[in-house]
């Protein structure tokens, strides 16, 4: 379910009502009542999600969600409730902005009566930052100059916040260092974008961070559209990372400097990852896998492996073919 901390709500509908008002095709028990968003793997009975991508299909099959949007090509299933546009993804869009019309493009005004001025006497935060008065921070922590956190967001005890860092529609466990520069809950990356239709997706999740993780400076983690960023705990994040929206990473993982890792992807624990290495979006990476720099990884990775190349591949195949390549390079020279 969407965070009220940081959203409102203007449903509930009716199947029969959000079919009406979005011009789609609906199946099931049009008097369905539908109050909320959630994302496939974990929408209740009064909820509504959306699928389009075969790679969650034993999510659509487990699903307990009230009611489903789906692509005209899906084969209709009976037994479910299902909203049917044209695209399932400009349909999940259009449901999104009727639930939530403020969210489309976010407000970054407040004026300063909307600004906090009460901490616990153990936190420091410098006059030049801004902290909303609805936002909550702990104890023992400090805030930088010209800093920004949004209303809603919530900071444990004994974190450290840089210069210049501005925290959006987030949720911060105790202990976690983050350094100058860092964009956190930002916008993802998401639109539709047809022959005449650029329809921006409002993104409604939040960024989870657990306890003891360090973020490096200019890193940005975007919030996650339906779902959250999530990062556990005792990771450490080097500076100007990209992390997308609805990414989840595990514990104890390292993650070097400029690396990019794209939307909905699963990293698991105890990661190692290089600099500048480029994750597709939608993968899987196990527990204990690393990951060489420059690396471009573009499929799931099972546990305990290690990768490297472009397309990233078995380590040691890699070095293999690194080492032919130079070998028939050389030769290729000594022909000419």
């Amino acid at each position: 379910m969407i965070d009220k901390d940081f959203y409102k709500n203007s449903g509930p509908f009716s199947l029969h009502d959000l079919a009406k008002n979005l011009k789609a095709e609906f199946v099931g028990d049009g008097g369905k009542v539908i109050d909320d968003i959630a994302a496939i793997d974990c929408a209740l009975n009064n909820e509504i999600t959306f699928f389009n991508n075969n790679k969650y299909e034993k999510d659509f099959k487990k699903s307990n969600a009230g009611a489903i949007i789906v692509g005209k090509k899906f084969n209709s299933d009976s037994s479910r409730n299902l909203l049917i546009f044209d695209d399932a993804y400009l349909g999940m869009a259009r449901v999104s902005s009727l639930f939530y019309p403020d969210c489309d493009y976010q407000d970054f005004y407040f004026d300063q009566s909307n600004k906090s001025n009460q901490f616990h006497n153990s936190t420091k935060c410098q006059e030049s930052s801004f902290v909303h008065k609805n936002a909550i921070i702990g104890k023992n922590c400090t805030i930088g100059s010209y800093s920004k956190i949004g209303p809603g967001v919530k900071i444990g005890d004994g974190c450290i916040i840089g210069d210049n860092v501005s925290i959006y529609f987030s949720k911060i466990s105790e202990n976690v260092k983050i350094y100058q520069g860092v964009k956190i809950g930002g916008e993802g990356f998401g639109f539709i974008a047809k022959e005449n239709i650029f329809k921006k997706i409002p993104q409604l999740g939040r960024v989870i961070i657990r306890k003891n993780v360090e973020i490096g400076c200019n890193t940005t983690i975007d919030r996650g559209s339906i779902g959250d960023t999530i990062i556990l705990e005792n990771t450490m994040i080097d500076n100007m990372v990209h992390i997308g929206h609805n990414v989840k990473i595990g514990k104890n993982c390292i993650i070097a400097a400029m690396t990019g890792i794209s939307g909905s992807t699963e990293i698991g624990s105890h990661v190692i990852m290089g600099g500048q290495v480029g994750i597709s979006g939608h993968l899987k990476i196990g527990d204990n896998v690393k990951i060489a720099a420059k690396s471009g990884v573009m499929k799931n990775i099972s546990d305990n492996s290690s990768v490297g190349g472009y397309p990233a591949e078995n380590i040691l195949d890699w070095h293999r073919t690194t080492i032919t390549n130079r070998k028939l390079k050389d030769e290729s020279k000594k022909r000419t």
